[in-house]
């Protein structure tokens, strides 16, 4: 096991009427101005929505011109993406689940998940997938989730590219208040060259909110986790006629050990990096890219890039100010207009 396995907060939503949208999203640790503003297309009933790197506050207000306040009656919903963003931006969970604890937010979904990492040459991990999916497939499992299902998910990168199958088990149902996903995160993220396989627990409402409230007396994180899957699920050896009676397989108990040890929460660097950037728009958008370079020419291209009406989130603003720390050229580009850099790469 890798000092990069970790247990990690992957989503958080919750509801308050102590707050209004101005000061929830001072109390986050941000800026209005950091939120895209998305009036009319809120969701959960919520009318409006304001958005920022995975972050979305909820709520049904419009803005007062006269006073520019918010009236209550908020949601917050954070993606994993914006549980980093939250870290990232100096956020601490601990201290949300304090306030969640005190009845300042009542917390309707929490996703908890354990990281098993391993990027050594060849590295297996703790946990195989295709196992897990064999021994699930087969009945070879305990749990008070009354069953278990198999997907496997593709992704198609062009027609001579291979395809990107990604398996994932699941116990238990969305609609229910404790459910469990593992899942390849390796290949979900297009193909990663380690090994990367995400265990994670889903809880909503009062489930939710047992946990934190756990969490908040003893600080131990991997126990309370690990104590959740001894609970509901253990994987068995064929040892005896029943299944109740079966001993627990050895890699189901070396993965749990493991997991018991994880004592704090390891905050991830931020999902959003330069290598991830460009490995997205030449994947996604690459022939796109190619197709309106030869059709048009480059000068018309990068004309369109820079008169377009759209401007960069904090997300880019960060990943910039991040570059022009370690590249000098990143911090002259950053220095000049984008007609001063198309005229620089017009010579």
């Amino acid at each position: 096991m890798t000092e990069e396995n970790s247990i990690l907060i992957d989503w958080f939503s919750a509801t308050t009427k102590l707050y209004d949208v101005p000061s929830l999203i001072a109390y986050l640790g941000f800026k209005m101005s950091d939120f895209q503003p998305l009036i009319g297309r809120g969701r959960y009933f919520f009318a409006n929505r304001w958005y920022c790197g995975g972050i979305s506050i909820l709520s049904d207000c419009v803005l007062d011109p006269e006073n520019e306040h918010y009236t209550d009656g908020v949601m917050i919903e954070m993606s994993g993406k914006g549980c980093r963003q939250f870290e990232q931006n100096g956020g601490d969970f601990n201290k949300l689940f304090a306030a969640s604890a005190a009845g300042d937010f009542k917390v309707t979904r929490l996703d908890v998940a354990y990281d098993d990492i391993d990027k050594t040459e060849n590295g297996k991990g703790l946990l195989d997938i295709n196992t897990i999916a064999r021994y699930t497939i087969h009945q070879r499992f305990v749990t008070k989730w009354g069953g278990g299902c198999v997907t496997d998910s593709f992704k198609v990168n062009g027609n001579e590219e291979p395809m990107i199958h990604a398996l994932t088990v699941s116990f238990g149902s969305n609609s229910s208040d404790c459910m469990l996903r593992i899942y390849d995160k390796a290949q979900e993220r297009g193909g990663l060259d380690y090994h990367w396989i995400r265990s994670e627990i889903v809880f909503r409402r009062d489930r939710a909110m047992e946990f934190i409230k756990q969490y908040i007396q003893t600080k131990d994180i991997g126990s309370l986790y690990c104590g959740v899957l001894k609970n509901y699920l253990r994987f068995i050896k064929k040892d005896a006629t029943r299944r109740e009676r079966c001993s627990v397989v050895g890699w189901w108990e070396k993965f749990l050990k493991n997991v018991d040890a994880v004592r704090l929460f390891t905050p991830h660097d931020n999902e959003y990096n330069l290598e991830k950037l460009r490995r997205t728009v030449i994947t996604m958008y690459g022939n796109s890219i190619e197709s309106l370079v030869r059709a048009e020419g480059p000068d018309q291209f990068l004309q369109d890039i820079m008169s377009r009406p759209s401007k960069l989130n904090i997300d880019q603003r960060q990943l910039l100010a991040e570059q022009q720390q370690k590249d000098p050229l990143a911090k002259l580009m950053n220095n000049l207009s984008l007609d001063e850099i198309f005229k620089k790469f017009k010579n």
